[in-house]
């Protein structure tokens, strides 16, 4: 045994296991507090993330739900034009056949006046030439005085009598 206290390897051994036992006691203390520190980092890296990623999930189902107003919002007002762009036909349908049927009706009454401003033509030329007829014959079968009074009586009655 005493070559193993004579042999100086023993003794720095010895020393070395000496010196880590006491360096050991104060750097456990400094490793383990660095790595509770480390921990708790990690662990509030890790919270923060669970909390962003938390806030990432609500802001996209707020804006989806955003969206999904949004896409609703858009199909109502495409019906509603559609809607309006339908009364709109159907109320420029009813005008354009309400402007038809008076332009009708006017092109109608217009006929009618045109006929009827035609037949009075007529019937005035018809009762000048029957006048004119008329006074030739009066003229040519009674003569004289007596004729001429009955011709002028027959005349003034006869317009009386076709107007």
């Amino acid at each position: 045994m005493a070559e193993i206290f004579g042999n100086p390897t023993t003794w720095v051994a010895v020393a070395l296991a000496i010196f880590i036992a006491l360096v050991f006691k104060p750097a456990k203390k400094a490793i383990l507090s660095a790595l509770d520190s480390k921990i708790d980092e990690i662990k509030n890296q890790v919270e923060e993330a669970a909390k962003l990623r938390d806030e990432a999930q609500a802001l996209l189902a707020e804006y989806e739900r955003k969206q999904q107003q949004a896409t609703q919002h858009a199909e109502e007002m495409i019906d509603a034009a559609r809607k309006e762009a339908e009364d709109f036909k159907v109320r420029s349908e009813s005008e354009l056949n309400a402007n038809l049927e008076r332009q009708r009706k006017m092109a109608l009454e217009r006929i009618a006046l045109a006929e009827e401003k035609a037949l009075q033509e007529v019937r005035a030329a018809a009762a000048d030439l029957a006048i004119a007829a008329t006074e030739k014959l009066v003229a040519e079968k009674v003569a004289g005085v007596d004729g001429d009074k009955l011709v002028d009586k027959a005349i003034a009655d006869l317009g009386g009598k076709l107007h």
